[in-house]
């Protein structure tokens, strides 16, 4: 999950008072500016793996116990990737604009 690393982790460091954290973690892993640079493409390249995964979860059938096993570990480890994948889009473009609405009717 590429996509959540660049926008979502940051944010979320930022907002439970970790900053310093953050700033380590930038210095530490510049790659990620490069990111949060391109997050259109990331976010569309997540998307796009996401919607391929689940395109393959749904058209496999599970033949014995053993697969379908796998099959139900599978189907939980996607939702939750897209569960994260939601929130970081959340992050990345709607945080922003909602906060910057709610201090200007405070």
């Amino acid at each position: 999950m590429l996509g959540t690393t660049c926008c979502a982790l940051p944010i979320t460091l930022v907002s439970l008072g970790m900053g310093s954290t953050v700033a380590s973690l930038v210095s530490a892993l510049p790659w990620l500016a490069t990111l949060s640079k391109y997050k259109l493409i990331t976010f569309s390249l997540t998307a796009l793996v996401l919607a391929y995964s689940w395109y393959q979860v749904r058209r496999v059938e599970a033949c014995d116990v053993k697969d379908a096993k796998r099959l139900r570990l599978q189907s939980l480890i996607l939702k939750i990737s897209t569960g994260l994948f939601i929130i970081a889009i959340f992050a990345a473009y709607a945080l922003l604009p909602i906060t910057l609405w709610f201090e200007k009717y405070q």
